[in-house]
């Protein structure tokens, strides 16, 4: 799971994922384990002798968004389309050392512009394929690749040219693969970032912390962080992280914020599997069986699939332990078509 800082410069991109980082950061790439206490818990009593948490990737790799009237370099569309998400960092502090890219300080404003730019990238990318398609012999053709293609495009076109992104449009099957096919910068999951100052971590001003609420509900998480204080507090101690949060009125560090927004745009939850040899914490989508559980875990696994046991993870903390609830009998069987729900612990009997 890949997920590509963007921002105009000096909005603070590389000074959050150095936060989020959590002082793991050695290049502009960087794997951050997920935080969660339940794989803690699981971990503590099973005592393996490996343990792999989700990760994700960060990457802060890609060039300062110009603006402006500047199209998108090529760079900075292709490295943003190899990205699973797109975590969009704004600009919500005055220093004036620093020169902002606009001239008045304004996240809001920022963060539409931003997605403006992904819209117009995918529109100049659409207009030249349906350019190309004009001298197709095929594209007449119902049925054939480029007449499919086509019909996708012209409808994103339409779409774009409204203002709005391809995530927000309800898609067909035909057209999801359209949208693989391109990996259009719009229809990326995008979590949105205000950097602001230290004065406003705690409590950011009522307009933005009004427009992020409407745009979290809407489906794009979006929050405000100080990453300046947020990265002196990644560089502390885990022990000594809670009191310096408490005394800034803060409940979490941005690296937690930052993870969890992920998980929710990409509608993400976690599995796992408890092994004395190595117990794992496992990203998978949300509504997702039971085979593509196991197939996440190898596909070997899927292909001989016979039975899930499940384990919710409520009834394993209130049994102590995986024998102690499968002893209760909180030990399910499921069959290949069974979702996962969030926390289950699993074991994938399969024909080896």
């Amino acid at each position: 799971m890949k997920v590509a800082l963007i921002g105009y410069a000096q909005s603070g991109r590389s000074t959050l994922y150095r936060a989020a980082a959590r002082g793991l950061a050695k290049g502009d790439v960087t794997a951050i384990p997920v935080p969660d206490e339940r794989f803690d818990t699981i971990v503590a009593q099973v005592k393996p002798k490996k343990q792999t948490p989700a990760t994700v990737v960060l990457q802060d790799d890609l060039e300062a968004v110009q603006g402006q009237g500047r199209a998108l370099s090529v760079k900075v569309v292709d490295s943003a389309k190899k990205a699973d998400l797109l975590l969009a960092v704004v600009r919500g502090f005055e220093n004036p050392a620093f020169p902002n890219h606009f001239e008045t300080i304004d996240p809001i404003r920022d963060a539409e512009a931003l997605d403006t730019e992904l819209v117009l990238s995918d529109l100049q990318i659409i207009e030249n394929r349906l350019e190309r398609l004009l001298r197709s012999t095929t594209v007449k053709t119902p049925g054939s690749p480029d007449y499919m293609d086509k019909q996708a495009l012209e409808r994103f076109r339409s779409d774009l040219e409204n203002g709005l992104p391809i995530r927000a449009l309800t898609l067909t099957e035909d057209e999801e693969a359209t949208v693989r096919t391109y990996a259009f910068l719009s229809a990326k999951p995008v979590v949105v970032v205000a950097n602001v100052g230290e004065d406003d971590a705690a409590n950011p001003p009522a307009k933005l912390a009004e427009t992020f609420a409407r745009w979290t509900e809407e489906g794009t998480p979006a929050f405000a962080v100080c990453a300046t204080i947020e990265e002196e507090i990644a560089q502390l101690d885990a022990a000594d992280q809670p009191e310096f949060l408490q005394s800034l009125g803060l409940t979490e560090p941005a690296s937690h914020r930052v993870i969890r927004a992920v998980y929710d745009a990409m509608g993400l939850i976690t599995f796992f599997t408890a092994g004395d040899n190595d117990t794992r914490a496992w990203p998978l989508r949300r509504g997702s069986s039971a085979l593509k559980a196991a197939a996440t875990i190898h596909n070997d696994i899927a292909k001989g699939f016979i039975r899930a046991e499940i384990v919710s993870y409520a009834d394993y903390l209130a049994a102590g332990s995986l024998d102690a609830a499968y002893s209760a009998g909180k030990m399910r069987l499921e069959g290949k078509d069974y979702v996962i729900q969030d926390g289950d612990l699993i074991h994938i009997r399969n024909k080896s």
